[in-house]
């Protein structure tokens, strides 16, 4: 079913050849977790939550995660919560934060990206 939604995506946004097959898959249990539509849990992998109300320094983290995983062909559950109360349950005191795998990596700022590139590749490695 996922094959159908490919190539309306690809008019409006790049998706590399040998990761199509993922990206319907990840876009049609995203669509299906949006709509409330009972869905297929993702099997075992990265899964990362950047936390943060939708400022510039959040935006620019996500923007940044995925860029780096882009240059190290890292594929992960990525969500941006921006629900004050949301944020709220995870204990973090500041935003951005970001959360790799339920580890939280940091409150406040936006690291750099090989620091951004050695928390991939640990938690790909575990």
């Amino acid at each position: 079913m996922h094959k159908a939604f490919l190539p309306r995506l690809s008019k409006r946004n790049y998706i590399p050849e040998r990761a199509r097959e993922e990206y319907g898959k990840a876009f049609l249990r995203e669509f299906k977790k949006s709509q409330g539509i009972a869905f297929e849990e993702t099997p075992a992998g990265l899964e990362i939550k950047v936390l943060g109300p939708g400022c510039a320094q959040c935006d620019r983290l996500e923007k940044e995660l995925i860029e780096a995983m882009t240059e190290m062909d890292v594929a992960a559950d990525i969500e941006h919560v921006r629900d004050i109360k949301a944020i709220g349950r995870y204990g973090v005191l500041g935003t951005p934060a970001l959360i790799i795998n339920g580890d939280v990596k940091c409150v406040g700022k936006v690291p750099p990206r090989n620091t951004l590139n050695k928390w991939l590749k640990e938690a790909q490695n575990k």
